[in-house]
């Protein structure tokens, strides 16, 4: 009998840091590539809410989650120009700090920038950004749309 209520004990507290202290999510999308990759799965922390410009954070837009790279924070004012990313009016160019392989364009059918970021508001952008859904589609995203900050990265490949 106590070896039974040390293992309901044990599987109540992980059940419990697992639903309030520490997340996990599987990448189905290339969205993040090459930093984070389809099949990924990805361990976050919930209760840091201080994010910083290249944080990588699991969000929910639309019912579902997302990995994306935090690219701007409150107060930050965006642009997509034909020259790519700017904040602030500084060109942000990923493809020196080698996660960023493509060019950073403005999607027709998105926003209309320049934005200017709110109190608890964040711009988040995929790695790959011709594959990625983000903030030039769906505008800045809120804290309370963040649901934690990436802490690990698991590889699922060859397991």
């Amino acid at each position: 009998m106590y070896l039974f209520m040390k293992i309901i004990f044990l599987i109540l507290l992980f059940m419990l840091l697992f639903t309030f202290v520490f997340g996990i999510h599987r990448v189905k999308n290339a969205s993040m590539a090459p930093s984070v990759k389809e099949g990924d799965i990805l361990l976050f922390y919930r209760l840091d809410h201080s994010y910083h410009s290249g944080d990588i954070v699991v969000l929910e837009k639309n019912k579902e989650k997302q990995a994306l790279r935090v690219v701007a924070v409150s107060g930050d004012e965006v642009d997509i120009t034909k020259d790519g990313l700017k904040v602030n009016g500084h060109p942000q160019d990923g493809l020196e700090k080698g996660y960023i392989m493509e060019d950073t364009e403005q999607f027709v059918e998105g926003i209309t920038l320049p934005v200017t970021l709110k109190k608890n508001e964040f711009f988040v952008l995929g790695d790959s950004r011709g594959h990625a859904e983000d903030s030039r589609i769906y505008g800045p995203v809120s804290t309370n749309q963040i649901q934690g900050k990436i802490m690990t990265v698991i590889r699922r490949r060859n397991f």
